[in-house]
């Protein structure tokens, strides 16, 4: 089973300049949570199990960074393009979210005396969740 390094890996959007895609910088940790909403259509020949169909599916990228001065154009409310590289963006067989659109939703900026200042993004993902396999 493979393997991958955490650490490797980069989230890039256009928030800066539209149709450029540019790394986050100091990225420290991400998730990317999809899920799927469902309908119950259980009657009286399911057997006594309830049924389910899935309705609307969804998805949504979270990430922690060491502040720069680069995630002011991180802009609540802006609407961007994101990628996702797990593996790192110069892995010629990476797995990969691309040609996604997502709302940024939240900027989150902490401080502590003896820390480092970082931010927390969330990005709401607006239609399909893109994913390729490059290679």
């Amino acid at each position: 089973m493979a393997c991958f390094a955490g650490r490797n890996g980069v989230i890039k959007t256009d928030a800066a300049t539209p149709g450029t895609m540019v790394a986050v910088a100091q990225l420290t940790s991400y998730n990317i949570n999809e899920t799927a909403d469902t309908a119950e259509c259980t009657h009286f020949d399911t057997l006594g199990f309830r049924e389910y169909k899935t309705t609307f599916r969804s998805w949504e990228v979270s990430a922690d960074m060491v502040w720069n001065r680069q995630d002011a154009d991180l802009t609540v409310g802006s609407e961007v393009a994101i990628e996702v590289y797990p593996e790192g963006d110069d892995t010629a067989t990476d797995w990969v979210i691309s040609g996604a659109v997502a709302i940024i939703t939240s900027m989150d900026i902490t401080a502590a005396t003896e820390d480092n200042v970082s931010a927390s993004v969330t990005l709401q993902g607006s239609g399909p969740l893109l994913r390729a396999g490059t290679g």
